[in-house]
């Protein structure tokens, strides 16, 4: 269980009837501008937003806010071991206003950081393990003044936060479409429980609907 010591995460993620988040070919385009605006809306209750290397080297996205005045956030991303393109659009795309953090693991070589250094993003490392040490890192990023975290992975970042019981929060969206697909990514990937009664509860805390599409939030059981 986590201490008082780490982030308020919210996982935030729109997803189809049947669980999918991306088609099989990855198309992730879920999302109508209602639901957009409330994502945006969220972004800008939170003191950082979290992606996986995964969604950066596919939509290569800015990670902005947009339809609100806001003062900026932190953009982080988990990179096990910095494969990051330097001229991605979190790297480039108004620093001044969303400054970017890196999470890698203790195995990335030193010239390999200082790269990124240059550009003014800030390193961070944790584990020694071939992935990133999540529970570690949020520790961490506690004491580097972030208190609450958007959550906004691909299947198996979402994992790795759901098998430490690291999400204080869900808030889900359901689309009106089932893709199917085994090769479609599901709202969480990565290995697994083996019993139902090893994996983190719910408890609903709040259900809307508009337009055929389903609101549902959720907070961390006890």
């Amino acid at each position: 269980m986590k201490g008082n010591k780490h982030p308020y995460v919210i996982l935030s993620a729109a997803m189809t009837i049947d669980g999918k988040i991306a088609s099989k070919i990855g198309d992730p385009d879920i999302s109508d501008e209602e639901d957009w605006k409330i994502v945006h809306k969220l972004r800008t209750e939170v003191d950082a937003i979290m992606v996986g290397i995964g969604t950066i080297l596919k939509d290569n996205p800015k990670l902005h806010i947009k339809y609100y005045d806001h003062n900026g956030y932190y953009r982080i991303v988990l990179d096990s071991n910095l494969s990051i393109p330097i001229n991605s659009n979190v790297i480039k795309y108004k620093p001044e206003i969303y400054p970017t953090i890196i999470c890698i693991t203790e195995n990335v070589p030193m010239e390999k950081i200082k790269d990124f250094e240059l550009k003014n993003v800030k390193i961070i490392k944790s584990g020694k393990g071939s992935r990133v040490d999540v529970v570690k890192l949020m520790s961490i990023l506690y004491q580097n003044g972030i208190k609450k975290i958007l959550l906004e992975g691909g299947g198996n970042l979402n994992w790795s936060f759901i098998k430490d019981n690291l999400v204080d929060e869900i808030r889900l969206t359901i689309a009106p479409w089932i893709v199917g697909g085994k090769d479609a990514i599901s709202l969480v990937e990565g290995d697994g429980f083996s019993k139902m009664i090893e994996s983190p509860k719910f408890i609903l805390s709040d259900i809307d609907h508009r337009n055929n599409y389903v609101i549902l939030k959720y907070k961390k059981g006890k």
